[in-house]
């Protein structure tokens, strides 16, 4: 599974309900029907894949087609907003691009090296590629079957770069006879240290003091020794400072657990080892903004999403849509915005919105590069505020409050107190009697109410 495919199959599911942003003076431009040239000579009349991210400051934008298989990878950027530079049209060779860095510095793999497989590595604005170290028990194989070892993400300045990759861990038989090889998708970070990157990686996660744990009830991150297991972690993002690298963690039931490595501790927001959220499903942390707000999605084994931002101050909000990015100074973006099908990334301004499109080629519906831009970046509107829209989600007992709020009471229809709790709390119902009941939600603005049915 490649990168933000776990995000766009979550997306695929969903009906995308336009977001209450004002988008006045924003550009929409689309690159799917670009057309360009394969080595065989074969004209393509179309531009498959997604801009993954976009620079901080706006000016660039990347991606690359990881469905196909035609080896596209490009590069945008504002000041040509109407064009789009493809960087790899060879479907023989293997490029990825992830990230960018403010002075358009790509990050991503590729097998333009003497190794001959994906390594992970940056490429300068002239096309040159240079990789970054890994370890000795790299595992070439693996990362030539999955594209998987990658550079992922990267701060503004280029000072952190943070990725995974496969290593061997060890052996076992094979049920084919002989040995076979055990590997380990391992998170790491690569550091600038006077225009050299030293790697630190991450294997010994999820012991005793370095796994923690949101606990919905206490509302906080709670310690956990050897309870919630690493596996395999995907990166998808790192902040301005490096300290986090958010993604997704593997557990032993399979789930994924949305997740972040924040100076060396395992932090998980769901446990998919947990009865009460054990799930094949399971879901991802997609983006960290420049104020430390972290978000993304679980997914539980009935197939029904919780959208959260975990916020810098630590506490745990729920949102209606999926929130995909969000901005410097409170802008939030969901996964629908204005003309983009669906939103990946934005601008730390907010000026510059990145992600797809859907078109139809007739015998299928498929996902094209697109961004949202405005020229004009001091004239940009602020959106409704999307944590100030409260709402209660019910289902099998289960009830989640969306938005931001300082308290949450859930009464019986004859007016008896059941439960209560703080900002993330999640309340289980579940064992009460059939029927009507009342949550009253105290917020900013003052308290509502909300009427929901337990039904049997």
């Amino acid at each position: 599974m490649k990168k933000h495919l776990l995000l766009s199959a979550a997306l695929s599911l969903l009906t995308f309900t336009g977001s209450a942003q004002d988008l006045s003076g924003y550009q929409f431009q689309k690159f799917f029907n670009e057309s360009w040239t394969d080595p065989d000579g074969y004209q393509w009349d179309m531009l498959f894949g997604y801009f993954n991210k976009v620079s901080a400051n706006g000016k660039y934008a990347v991606g690359y087609d990881d469905y196909v298989g035609t080896g596209t990878a490009y590069r945008w950027c504002l000041d040509t907003p109407d064009k789009i530079e493809l960087v790899n049209t060879d479907y023989n060779k293997m490029v990825s691009l992830y990230d960018i860095t403010n002075d358009g510095v790509a990050v991503g793999s590729s097998d333009q090296n003497e190794r001959g497989c994906p390594l992970p590595g940056y490429m300068t604005l002239d096309g040159g590629w240079t990789f970054l170290p890994v370890p000795e028990d790299y595992s070439e194989n693996k990362a030539s079957s999955m594209n998987l070892s990658s550079a992922c993400a990267v701060t503004p300045d280029g000072k952190y770069i943070a990725g995974c990759y496969y290593s061997k861990v060890g052996e076992k038989e094979s049920p084919f006879g002989g040995m076979m090889d055990v590997v380990q998708l391992i998170p790491a970070i690569w550091t600038d240290n006077n225009g050299t990157y030293e790697l630190t990686e991450y294997r010994d996660l999820g012991g005793a003091g370095k796994s923690l744990l949101f606990d919905q009830d206490k509302g906080e991150l709670v310690e956990v020794a050897d309870e919630v297991q690493f596996n395999t972690f995907f990166v998808y993002d790192i902040s301005n400072d490096g300290r986090t690298i958010v993604g997704v963690n593997t557990s032993d039931t399979g789930g994924q657990n949305p997740a972040f490595i924040r100076d060396g501790q395992l932090v998980q927001l769901y446990d998919c080892n947990n009865e009460a959220t054990h799930t094949f499903n399971g879901g991802i942390c997609n983006s960290i903004d420049a104020a430390g707000n972290i978000y993304g999605y679980f997914q539980d084994d009935d197939a029904q999403f919780t959208y959260f931002i975990y916020t810098a101050d630590g506490k745990m909000e729920f949102a209606d849509n999926m929130v995909t990015c969000g901005t410097k100074d409170g802008q939030k973006f969901t996964q629908s915005t204005g003309s983009l099908t669906y939103t990946l990334d934005c601008s730390e301004d907010g000026s510059v919105i990145v992600g797809g499109t859907l078109e139809s080629m007739g015998f299928d519906v498929c996902n094209g590069p697109a961004v949202l831009y405005n020229p004009d970046a001091t004239g940009i509107s602020r959106p409704e505020a999307i944590a100030r829209n409260v709402s209660v989600n019910s289902r099998g007992g289960i009830l989640v409050v969306n938005g931001e709020y300082s308290r949450a009471d859930v009464y019986t229809a004859t007016g008896t107190l059941i439960a209560t709790g703080g900002q993330g709390k999640v309340f289980n119902i579940g064992g009460q009697p059939a029927g009507a009941y009342i949550v009253k939600v105290a917020t900013a603005d003052g308290t509502r109410s909300f009427k929901v049915l337990l039904d049997r």
